[in-house]
């Protein structure tokens, strides 16, 4: 009997390691995949993606472009707007100085892929920063809470009034950082918190969001961001993610065209420049170039604006994924994928095809 028992052992082990061999095979396979790879991708997975692509104003690809999607950071695009619109009405000063300690209030240690401490490595741990920077720090490395802090100076109001003004069908903005508190808040026990966060409407969880930010501002959430990264298995992180502000590719891709052509001054545009990424990747040729993305373990989405000689491209491209499976490969490439459409004639070209 030992001897089947041990040789059932080996075989265990033996299937074991097997498959891990081919899982790390597989992650190697998938590591090594490029835009091609993704363009096949989605025309075998349209039901995944949303996309819309303007030339000069005009749509010329759509796809599930009216399904709402929850936005991730892309949603910053708009903070970055009202900013703007803040520093040259002059109710506030790009060189304004803010403490960083103030600043890392709203940082919660593990759940930002390390934007923020990115941000403040770039800037030299300075213990005084410009507002200039801090927009740099949401719009270039992400950090939630530079954005956060920019969404309470400018004003919450401000933010949710100016989604009438853009003429956009769009939920409510809310802070980003107090809902990872949400969980532990509302349970020391996941399955309780997810019970009543099931529950909850959006209104009451918007505020009960804008609570704990007040609390964050006064030091008085220590013990929750202690709980949140044990709080915060895969379930919960996609019932946070499906309670994200949400809007459609149709709107991004054409509120970028606006910013670009209608809605932003050339002072204004240099600035916005300056704050978002694609001032170094753009050519020579280009006039402008923006670009965010944003992504949740379920969810990644982005907008680009590129104008060059008075021609213009648009595009927004989302995608959502339940089970998070193909995001850990796509997510490597994606941003390459949205810049490509803009930059890349040839690559521009087969991706119009998705529509066929």
């Amino acid at each position: 009997m030992k001897i089947i028992v041990i040789g059932s052992i080996a075989v265990l082990l033996i299937l074991v390691i097997a498959v891990v061999l081919i899982g790390i095979a597989v992650y190697k396979h998938n590591m090594k995949k490029d835009k091609y790879d993704l363009l096949r991708y989605f025309k075998s997975n349209k039901d995944k993606i949303s996309i819309t692509l303007k030339e000069n104003g005009e749509e010329v690809l759509s796809i599930n472009s009216d399904k709402k999607y929850p936005l991730a950071s892309t949603l910053k695009v708009i903070i970055a707007f009202n900013f703007v619109k803040c520093v040259t009405n002059n109710k506030i000063s790009i060189t304004d100085k803010v403490k960083l300690e103030e600043l890392d209030k709203f940082y919660i240690p593990h759940t930002d892929g390390d934007a923020h401490p990115n941000w403040k490595r770039s800037i030299n741990y300075s213990t005084e920063v410009s507002l200039l920077e801090i927009a740099k720090g949401m719009m270039q490395f992400s950090s939630n809470a530079c954005t956060d802090f920019l969404i309470d100076r400018v004003g919450l109001d401000i933010m949710n009034k100016s989604l009438k003004t853009l003429q956009l069908k769009h939920d409510k903005i809310a802070y980003f950082t107090p809902t990872i508190l949400l969980p532990g808040y509302l349970s020391d026990k996941r399955e309780s918190a997810k019970a009543k966060l099931n529950v909850m409407d959006m209104q009451s969880y918007q505020e009960l969001s804008n609570k704990l930010f007040e609390k964050m501002k006064l030091n008085e959430t220590d013990h929750l961001v202690k709980k949140a990264p044990f709080m915060l298995d895969q379930k919960l992180q996609l019932l946070l993610t499906n309670k994200m502000p949400s809007s459609t590719t149709r709107q991004y891709a054409d509120l970028m065209f606006k910013l670009g052509r209608e809605l932003l001054s050339k002072r204004e545009k240099e600035l916005f420049s300056e704050i978002l990424l694609g001032k170094n990747i753009k050519s020579h040729s280009d006039d402008y170039l923006w670009y965010k993305g944003g992504s949740t373990m379920f969810v990644l989405t982005s907008a680009l604006y590129k104008e060059s000689q008075n021609t213009t491209t648009s595009v927004s491209l989302f995608m959502k994924d339940d089970t998070g499976g193909e995001l850990y490969w796509i997510r490597n490439i994606f941003n390459d994928f949205v810049i490509s459409i803009a930059t890349d004639m040839v690559f521009r070209e087969k991706v119009k095809e998705l529509a066929n």
